[in-house]
């Protein structure tokens, strides 16, 4: 997928496959309409962070599930005088509902890619389209300042994470995530797209409540 002009694909990153005609035709008219120019390339992005997403959310669904049913289970076969084993069992049901709720919360309303589409980087003459293709566009314009491009020590799974962060026009921010190298490589082809460096910027760690939400 690359535009008959201009620059061509970087040859080590992965492009959009699969997709029909109608998930970029949003994009081709948006960039149409503010004058992006030609359309080069599409790279499907935050691939595994989604999938990590989704199955987090269904394997503690299924614990919290397991634990809450197992509990009350327990607390009807047990002595009514045991007050013990029914608290503990009551402690137990509502750890195992709370998941329930949690893990199901998430996947009804904060499953990005299941509610929002997968998100997709649209690379044309003179900026990118970010897209969620059942949510929001995001128009990046060249040079204007909306983009940065980060890494941090991330102690907590032992390695160097990589995002691209977005400023949305409310003042927001948003990042894009990467989980292994052909991530990493796609987030430097849009960077240096966009004029910035190839090589994310190394900042200091981050408290996870300082991660920007994904876009």
């Amino acid at each position: 997928m690359q535009g008959p002009g201009g620059p061509r694909r970087p040859a080590e990153v992965n492009t959009l496959q699969g997709i029909g005609p109608e998930a970029t035709a949003r994009a081709r008219e948006l960039a149409a309409s503010i004058q992006l120019g030609s359309w080069h390339y599409s790279l499907r992005l935050e691939r595994t962070e989604d999938r990590n997403s989704v199955m987090n959310n269904v394997v503690g669904l299924v614990i919290g599930l397991i634990v809450a049913t197992a509990s009350i289970a327990f607390m009807l076969r047990a002595h009514p005088e045991a007050w013990g084993i029914v608290l503990v069992g009551l402690v137990l049901s509502g750890v195992g509902l709370g998941f329930v709720a949690v893990c199901g919360y998430r996947l009804m309303f904060k499953d990005r890619e299941g509610i929002r589409g997968i998100l997709l980087g649209h690379v044309f003459d003179a900026g990118l389209i970010f897209e969620r293709t059942r949510g929001q566009c995001h128009v990046v314009r060249l040079g204007d300042g909306m983009l940065r491009h980060v890494s941090w020590d991330d102690g907590a799974d032992d390695r160097q994470r990589a995002q691209l962060w977005i400023t949305l026009p409310d003042g927001q921010l948003r990042g894009i995530e990467t989980w292994n190298k052909d991530e990493c490589l796609q987030l430097s082809a849009l960077a240096t797209h966009v004029g910035l460096g190839a090589e994310p910027e190394t900042i200091a760690p981050l408290h996870p409540g300082q991660v920007p939400e994904l876009l």
